[in-house]
């Protein structure tokens, strides 16, 4: 496989980076997509490899237990796949009060959004820039820039997402790299996520995005240069607006919204 290309997912096997991977192959980009090893992720290659004449290979892991990234970035070595492309989807988060959620819950979070996405790119930044042009995608939230009640530390660790990758982008400007990261608002994932939006009624279906809708637009946003993307015209002029609220206006305005 020298000398081949490969875009690497993480978080391939559902929702977001299931979406991104099929906008990928559609585009025929080879990839390498990691996920927990279940039959999700097995299933999710077999479907792509039916449907489009690319490379699909799987690696399945839990890339927060000890040393799983750099196993992941040996494999890669091992298998010498030329990683080009890299797009740091795997998250996860949680609402309520803040004394109502366990410790352990919060630090799974930041485990997961931010440790592990901080050592996905230290092994990769140095196998990307070895290609003429290479892109980094990271997944952040509209909530880095909107930092809700009741999701202090899904809403922090998306903030730290955020700000990473924009001073990453700065720091590899002159260079092969492209850093994006693209923050949606609410997405369709999964039927928790529809009961989340049915209780918050129709002003959550103002700001919601399908899948599919995030990763065509986070691709072609990463592939046109662009440095911070949020899909769907409405939560873009939100974060725009917002900007323009004194804090307290806008803290209280999101409690109304998202309570």
């Amino acid at each position: 496989m020298k000398n081949e290309t490969f875009t690497l997912i993480t978080g391939a096997s559902m929702g977001i980076g299931k979406a991104f991977a099929f906008t990928c192959a559609k585009r025929g980009m080879n990839l390498l997509l990691v996920a927990l090893p279940d039959a999700l992720l097995e299933e999710v290659q077999r479907e792509l490899q039916t449907l489009y004449p690319i490379k699909v290979m799987v690696y399945g892991t839990d890339l927060t237990a000890e040393g799983a990234v750099l196993k992941l970035a040996d494999f890669c070595k091992e298998k010498q796949l030329g990683i080009n492309m890299l797009i740091n989807n795997a998250g996860m988060g949680a609402g309520g009060r803040f004394e109502n959620i366990p410790l352990d819950k919060y630090l799974q979070i930041v485990n997961l959004n931010n440790k592990v996405l901080v050592l996905m790119c230290h092994y990769f930044l140095p196998v990307l820039i070895q290609h003429e042009h290479a892109y980094m995608l990271n997944m952040s939230s509209m909530e880095a820039t909107l930092p809700l009640p009741y999701k202090a530390v899904y809403t922090g660790s998306k903030n730290f997402v955020y700000a990473f990758s924009l001073a990453l982008r700065e720091e590899q400007r002159h260079g092969p790299l492209t850093v994006s990261v693209v923050c949606p608002g609410p997405v369709m994932t999964n039927p928790d996520a529809l009961k989340r939006m049915d209780a918050h009624g129709n002003r959550a279906k103002w700001v919601l995005c399908r899948p599919e809708e995030v990763a065509e637009y986070g691709l072609d946003g990463l592939l046109k240069g662009k440095n911070i993307l949020i899909p769907g015209k409405v939560n873009w002029f939100l974060v725009k607006l917002m900007k323009l609220c004194p804090t307290g206006l806008k803290m209280r305005l999101l409690d109304y919204l998202y309570i």
